[in-house]
């Protein structure tokens, strides 16, 4: 049980789950993602505590820092002092903090491992025993890595890169300490775009959109290969439903999360972009550097929770153009805008004082 060897590997009732008072632990909650799900969870009333380093700094959470609902405990989650601190009175947890992408996961490969995998097993040892009765796990769709035909979530993987591989290993890890008291959920999250408060440029529909806009010409390397899509905000909303869902349809289960119809070409993303963008112009070339390619069926979560993307990639382009002409945020060139930039420019002692969320 437990193991973190990457070469090892009751009745339906009612519409949320019951937790009571109990808040809700939420690591990484500054991040991409993170900084977007904390928002819905306070809005829609519930506690949340963010187990948070605040490598990218407070920004992402600083209009929601003062309220009531949120508590912020500042640390480290690789650290079991941290995490005890603030695992503690809490029976849900949704595991979002991680160095997120492959160039990133890169880096230092020893150092990926430590926060993308061991890190996991200590939180979820923690959590198991103070009797969290909901585990989510943020996991990707990049464990499919380079495969043909539709894939679900019975599907063979084959990761192409550390950063698929810590979070397949993960995934083995959480699921294999599955009991009556300890209850995990892995969701696989395609490729994410849109706005948040804590901005990402190293994805690809937020930097080609970025680039069409301000210099108003975008490079396609490749452009075959198949990638599902999916928005920032409704990746909020769909761990907000995996927290809700009764244990007998979630508990021990994965599930893919974005939209069969949301699956795109690469070359198809840049004729997008261009029609939002109509001083741009679209070149391709024959340099693939990112071997990745997988079209996904998505047709699990919405039969068991009714889960449906509202935002396109159409809208989300829209979106994202619009708030760069209006100035609402940063140049995509920004380092602080890159998982891969800002960490590579961090000494490593740094890196090893701060981690948490990086996504």
């Amino acid at each position: 049980m437990w193991s973190t060897n990457l070469r090892q590997q009751q009745t339906v009732a009612g519409d949320r789950l019951d937790r009571g008072p109990s808040t809700i632990l939420v690591t990484g909650g500054a991040g991409y993602i993170g900084s977007r799900l904390v928002r819905q969870l306070i809005e829609r009333g519930d506690r949340v505590r963010v187990l948070e380093s605040f490598l990218y700094g407070t920004a992402p959470l600083k209009e929601v820092v003062d309220h009531p609902a949120l508590d912020i405990c500042e640390g480290d989650f690789r650290r079991k002092d941290d995490i005890s601190r603030a695992i503690a009175d809490i029976d849900v947890v949704v595991h979002l903090g991680g160095i997120v992408g492959d160039p990133a996961c890169a880096i230092d490969e020893d150092f990926t491992i430590e926060t993308n995998l061991t890190a996991t097993r200590t939180i979820a040892e923690a959590a198991s025993e103070v009797g969290v009765r909901r585990f989510v796990f943020a996991s990707t769709c990049s464990v499919y890595g380079a495969s043909d035909g539709e894939l679900d979530e019975t599907s063979a993987l084959n990761p192409v890169s550390l950063y698929a591989n810590t979070k397949i290993a993960s995934e083995n890890l959480l699921l294999g300490g599955k009991s009556w008291r300890f209850k995990p959920v892995v969701l696989r999250f395609a490729t994410v775009y849109g706005i948040s408060p804590r901005p990402r440029f190293d994805l690809v529909v937020n930097l080609l959109t970025a680039k069409a806009v301000r210099e108003g010409c975008i490079t396609i390397h490749g452009g075959d290969q198949w990638r599902p899509f999916v928005h920032v905000q409704d990746l909020a909303r769909a761990l907000t439903m995996a927290l809700d869902a009764p244990d007998a349809i979630v508990s021990g289960e994965i599930f893919n999360v974005g939209a069969t119809s949301e699956n795109y070409r690469l070359s198809s993303i840049g004729e997008i972009i261009q029609e939002a963008v109509p001083h741009s112009t679209v070149a391709t070339n024959d340099q693939v550097t990112d071997r990745r390619n997988y079209y996904v069926n998505f047709g699990k979560i919405q039969d068991r929770l009714g889960y449906s993307p509202v935002q396109t990639v159409r809208s989300g382009v829209e979106e994202l153009r619009d708030h760069i002409e209006l100035g609402l945020i940063g140049h995509h060139h920004d380092s602080i805008y890159s998982n891969f930039r800002f960490l590579s420019e961090r000494p490593p002692i740094l890196l090893d004082a701060q981690t948490s969320a990086v996504g």
